[in-house]
């Protein structure tokens, strides 16, 4: 059995771009954290978060308490224990305590049982460690048989391993060896380091979580007291040239915090090489209780009781760069009909086609019906000249409109349909999961694929870590590929 830990620090969130440091990051610290969190809540799935310390720029701001009650805030959305230290860019003592929780003397997870030190600082950005607090080190091996962890902010590493370090190192490194520490996690060095092994305790100091590209770690140690790290970013590999083919808008009725100059900032920080704006057409052309009753798919365009298109474009012709695409995600009627004027279909760049509504399920029929009625409607929206058609499969487990069974059956006969009308399929993971043997089915039949993220809110654009995992797990090497993704766009 195995302890999996995951170790983010040093975040210097802060209200506005650092102008002295300006690879420190800080003001997209809150869009980082959530994006971690999330990825750890979904697909990392960690026993413990360590928090490391830095979690704020600036302590003497008027703001460093609003900002640390962002990130606690941010925090309190994992789901699995957490354990969050200051540092010396944080509020100090009981401030740091108010907003975020002060951890027990000793936490037990498993086999593992985590020690945290708040260290006092002294000149040089270095630290030390009191004689109380050497006395707690001490303590957590007493009726303790399994893993021992410290973790504090700053590298406690042998002397000359790190610019910074404690004044008492090597004494506390003894008591490592001593007491049979497992490991000590630390942050505060920027460039972070490789692990250092010491008698029989392996030293890991975390690089900073604010700059790019943005990392995390993830740290196993199992019942034998072997560690393994693994170094994981919240960018992308600017050399894929990957662009994000479906972001929302603040005109979707579903976005959260959406605005075409932070998608922008965000693009170019996770180092995607440009993104598709895609806005719902039926957000666009009905009212949200409209929208909401599916009007749009039961009555067709001519029911629309709204029309936000003109203001769509215009919001693109002010506040798009040279990295933006101007598309649409567009509905389709339960006759198969486009719900899009024809002249404002004809101003787009690039179509995204989805299917939000079946009338087979509205209607609870059979599920032959509701696999025909798919194919029909999936049919309807391939002839009518769209580029992509997006989660493709996910009307059949979209919460709030039925929990049927993937129909594996309709694989093959989808893939051949998008290759003979030439559209791409979506990889998309927002409330959705996408099916490994479709997408594996596609590229045998020589059909692209493109990743979309669906953004609704900013710490989603250019997510695609479980895109690459799935099209690593079903085709070794693609996403270096170029060949294999949809080039439109």
């Amino acid at each position: 059995m195995s302890i999996k830990i995951a170790v983010i620090s040093d975040l210097h969130y802060s209200a506005k771009p650092n102008p002295f440091i300006p690879q420190r990051r800080g003001e997209l610290s809150a869009i980082l954290l959530l994006r971690a969190v999330h990825r750890f809540n979904r697909f990392i799935k960690p026993d413990i978060v360590l928090v490391a310390g830095d979690l704020i720029n600036d302590p003497a701001a008027p703001d460093a308490a609003k900002l640390s009650g962002e990130l606690r805030d941010i925090l309190s959305l994992l789901q699995m224990p957490s354990l969050v230290i200051p540092g010396n860019h944080d509020l100090k003592g009981e401030e740091f305590y108010r907003i975020f929780p002060r951890p027990e003397l000793f936490t037990d997870i498993g086999n593992v049982r985590f020690v945290t030190f708040d260290d006092p600082e002294i000149p040089g950005y270095n630290a030390t460690r009191t004689p109380q607090d050497i006395e707690i080190m001490r303590r957590a091996r007493d009726g303790w048989r399994g893993q021992l962890v410290s973790v504090q902010h700053v590298p406690l590493v042998p002397p000359q391993a790190a610019p910074y370090n404690y004044d008492n190192a090597d004494e506390l490194l003894k008591i490592f060896d001593e007491c049979g520490y497992t490991a000590s996690i630390s942050g505060h060095f920027h460039n972070g380091l490789e692990p250092i092994p010491h008698g029989g305790t392996t030293l890991l100091t975390a690089a900073a979580g604010c700059e790019p590209p943005f990392p995390y770690y993830v740290v196993e140690i199992n019942d034998a007291g072997q560690v393994s790290q693994t170094t994981e970013v919240l960018s992308l590999d600017p050399a894929l040239k990957l662009k994000d083919y479906h972001v929302h808008t603040p005109f979707a009725y579903c976005n959260e915090n959406m605005s075409i100059p932070m998608i922008n900032t965000l693009a170019e920080a996770f180092g995607l090489a440009g993104t598709v704006i895609s806005e719902h057409s039926s957000h666009l052309y009905f009212e949200c209780p409209s929208y909401s009753a599916k009007v749009y798919y039961h009555q067709g365009l001519e029911a629309q009781d709204r029309c936000r298109t003109a203001e769509y474009f215009a919001m693109f012709e002010e506040l798009a760069g040279p990295g933006n695409t101007l598309g649409m995600e567009i509905d389709f009627d339960h006759l198969g009909r486009p719900v899009i004027e024809p002249e404002d279909w004809n101003r787009l760049r690039f179509r995204n086609g989805a299917i939000h509504a079946l009338k087979a399920i509205s209607e609870k029929a059979d599920y032959e019906t509701v696999k025909d009625n798919f194919m029909f409607q999936v049919e309807s929206i391939l002839k009518s000249g769209v580029d992509l058609l997006v989660h493709p499969f996910r009307i059949f487990s979209f919460n709030g409109v039925a929990q049927l069974p993937k129909p594996t059956d309709l694989y093959e006969p989808l893939a051949l349909m998008l290759k003979k009308y030439g559209v791409a399929a979506e990889i998309n993971y927002h409330i959705n999961e996408p099916e490994p043997e479709f997408f594996k089915t596609c590229l045998a039949h020589g059909v692209k694929i493109a990743f979309g993220s669906d953004s609704h809110n900013l710490y989603e654009v250019g997510e695609f870590y479980p895109h690459l995992k799935l099209l690593e797990k079903i085709a070794p090497g693609a996403a270096a590929d170029s060949s294999l993704f949809i080039q439109k766009g």
